[in-house]
């Protein structure tokens, strides 16, 4: 099997190279993650008068955050929540905000495996039973989530920004041109200041 899985890589790898497609550093996981909630879909309307299909979303990642492809995550978060599909996200050797805004929003775990070794342990205790299961078996208590936004102008997480009102991008300084939607916005004039009242004391 191991051999089958590495030849199979190799060959994936090999023709994104000969097709250009490996040059591009941008993770594809969004792409891949909405991909699979139409696949569920497509299978949820096959089935009609039967029983809905109790599926969810398992997320195996080592890349990292992807701020360019943020609004492609989000879409992908709130369809899964509103399909009631949960997104369970298994991280190895860093955190990714993007994806634990994404479990969270769903009500799936988050995990970081900190070695890889440990791997097949997490997989097995945690990510194979469903969630049903889950609660019996002493899942680790859920971390505090970073809810902070990230900005498109630089792709960094923002504390207090500006949010276009046509279609919600969010800057991290001001831009007189939204450069999502090409929507123009006045720039911010100073507050106006109140003129002191002199009062003259009686003698």
């Amino acid at each position: 099997m191991e051999a089958v899985v590495r030849r199979s890589v190799a060959a994936a790898l090999a023709k994104d190279e000969a097709t250009g497609l490996g040059r591009s550093s941008e993770s594809l996981l969004a792409g891949a993650m909405a991909r699979a909630l139409t696949y569920v879909n497509r299978k949820q309307v096959a089935r009609q008068a039967q029983p809905k299909l109790q599926a969810r979303l398992v997320v195996l990642s080592a890349s990292g955050d992807s701020a360019a492809q943020y609004m492609n995550y989000m879409n992908v978060f709130f369809t899964s929540q509103k399909l009631n599909i949960p997104v369970d996200v298994c991280m190895v050797g860093q955190d990714s905000g993007l994806l634990q805004q994404g479990s969270d929003i769903t009500g799936g775990l988050y995990i970081k495996v900190s070695q890889l070794g440990e791997l097949l342990q997490y997989l097995t205790w945690l990510f194979l039973p469903g969630p049903a299961v889950r609660r019996m078996l002493g899942a680790p208590p859920p971390v505090r989530v970073d809810y902070r936004a990230a900005c498109f102008c630089h792709r960094q997480l923002v504390d207090v920004g500006y949010v276009c009102s046509v279609c919600l991008s969010i800057f991290c300084k001001f831009n007189p041109v939204c450069t999502t939607c090409h929507s123009v916005f006045k720039a911010p004039g100073k507050p106006p200041t109140k003129k002191k009242k002199l009062v003259e004391g009686r003698k």
